[in-house]
């Protein structure tokens, strides 16, 4: 395809609802360097609320945009009103597929009577958001650690690799078939494509205290009362985050040690490519 040429490319609307760690670099995942001719991606964004007049307004502008596949990244997609915008996006007929870090079962089983995609992020937990704790830095440094966990743990190679095989779809003209993945730590880390086994487990391990983490803050932020107990609460939330980090560098390091890192870069026309060895090149399937 033409650098020039512009008309072929399937294009792509990323709506984002609040924030969820998964989204933060969502559009960077399927063109890491800027340099697919194949897509053009456009992203929305409702900022940091769920407000119901946030998420509308975002998602007028989203329906302003040309787009053959809209992704729609927010927390807990089964709340009220992302569900309402999910829903009605679905209704049209740009395929549509939700990322999100929680999904009630009765939630799946409307979206799959809808024909919308998902992916559900376990161990994308919620964050400390208690203002005795939470503060710029400290939101910055738990999302630091949560992305890497999931790109480590290979949640981030799912996401990508399923989104390309929708976009391959598209561009085939050939019927559309939408991801419904449940993302646990077992499928992520298996994912990931370890060569050595203590690598795999030690990423496995931070992505389970990941999702333990969530959990963790759920109760800080709207369970418990007592001031103490929820500062404490989260800030152990926080502390078991930077800890599953620890053990996701861990897991690189020793894939680097055997210089056994997989690396799996698109290329010009969106294949993803695959390479071991630090020095070779990536060749496509």
């Amino acid at each position: 395809m033409s650098k020039k040429d512009k008309s072929n490319r399937i294009k792509i609307g990323i709506l984002k609802l609040g924030n969820i760690a998964s989204s933060v670099l969502l559009e960077m995942l399927l063109d890491e360097r800027a340099d697919r001719l194949d897509i053009d991606i456009r992203t929305i964004s409702s900022g940091a609320k769920l407000e119901k007049e946030a998420i509308n307004d975002a998602f007028k502008i989203s329906n302003t945009i040309d787009k053959d596949l809209l992704i729609i990244a927010t927390p807990n997609a089964s709340l009220t009103n992302p569900m309402e915008v999910i829903l009605e996006a679905g209704a049209a007929n740009t395929p549509v597929v939700v990322l999100t870090d929680i999904l009630k079962k009765e939630s799946i089983e409307v979206l799959k009577g809808k024909g919308i995609g998902y992916f559900v992020v376990k161990s994308d937990a919620m964050i400390g958001a208690r203002r005795e704790f939470l503060d710029p830095v400290e939101m910055t440094l738990f999302n630091s650690d949560l992305l890497k966990v999931l790109a480590i743990g290979g949640v981030f190679s799912i996401l990508y690799q399923e989104i390309d095989k929708v976009i391959s779809l598209i561009k085939k003209r050939e019927k559309i078939v939408l991801p419904q993945l449940i993302i646990t730590p077992t499928l992520a880390a298996k994912s990931a494509g370890f060569a050595n086994p203590y690598a795999e487990a030690k990423a496995k391990a931070a992505l389970i205290i990941a999702q333990r983490v969530a959990a963790i803050n759920t109760e800080g932020c709207f369970k418990i009362k007592d001031r103490l107990e929820y500062i404490a609460q989260v800030a152990t939330g926080h502390e078991m985050m930077r800890n599953a980090a620890k053990l996701a560098d861990e897991a690189r390091e020793i894939e680097k040690s055997n210089n056994k890192v997989r690396r799996q870069p698109h290329s010009y026309e969106g294949d993803v490519q695959d390479k071991r060895l630090l020095t070779e090149k990536p060749s496509s399937n």
